[in-house]
């Protein structure tokens, strides 16, 4: 009796053990799967800072450049020779003409920029904002959010946009999508001289495109 007493005892510890081992295999399995894939995760998100400090110095010729200005406060750049200027006829939606051939100059350095970022950043898409200004009266009379100041924004940005169309300016074709806004008397990093709103600004978003 006492024989198989031990016998039985040993079986199940035997049980026991082979249990164990299983819920420490299983164990082991989960944490190695977890802990790969936040390894993976950590793989792909240092890949996305390389990728964006890249960017980043590709963007650099414009700040050497003579033709842009960098506002810090704005995070964006902006045209030496279309800054500081009414580029749009009170309350008009198009360019005026001795101002014509500078947007056109302006686009076109886009367009090679973009071009040389399409190259060397294969895992990006770019979404270009074109937007338009406008200038609010010396006494204010517009609301900012008049909405006769979007809708006239937007035909400027419009404007701007269908000039370099019939310029040959395609900035679609480099991966990019354009998108056509207006702020009217609204915005950020407005001119202090109001009347210097009249005016358009491009700017443009990279988006990583990674595969899971």
């Amino acid at each position: 009796m006492k024989k198989n007493s031990n016998n039985l005892f040993w079986i199940s510890f035997s049980d026991v053990m082979t249990s164990l081992f299983f819920v420490v295999l299983v164990l082991y399995v989960l944490t190695y799967v977890m802990l790969k894939k936040q390894q993976n995760n950590l793989l792909v998100e240092n890949e996305k800072l390389n990728q964006i400090l890249k960017l980043e110095q590709q963007f650099k010729p414009l700040q050497n450049d003579n033709d842009f200005i960098y506002l810090k406060d704005c995070k964006k750049y902006i045209s030496k020779t279309l800054s500081k200027i009414e580029i749009f006829e009170p309350n008009k939606t198009t360019i005026k003409k001795k101002y014509q051939t500078a947007a056109i100059n302006v686009g076109k350095q886009i367009e090679s920029l973009l071009q040389n970022l399409n190259t060397n950043n294969t895992n990006f898409s770019y979404l270009i904002i074109i937007e338009g200004n406008m200038a609010n009266t010396w006494d204010k009379k517009y609301n900012k959010n008049n909405n006769y100041g979007y809708n006239t924004s937007y035909k400027r940005a419009l404007a701007v946009y269908q000039l370099w169309n019939r310029n040959n300016i395609n900035l679609r074709q480099y991966n990019s999508e354009v998108l056509i806004s207006g702020s009217g008397f609204n915005g950020l990093c407005r001119d202090k001289i109001e009347d210097n709103n009249k005016r358009f600004s491009v700017q443009i978003i990279p988006k990583i495109e990674y595969s899971n």
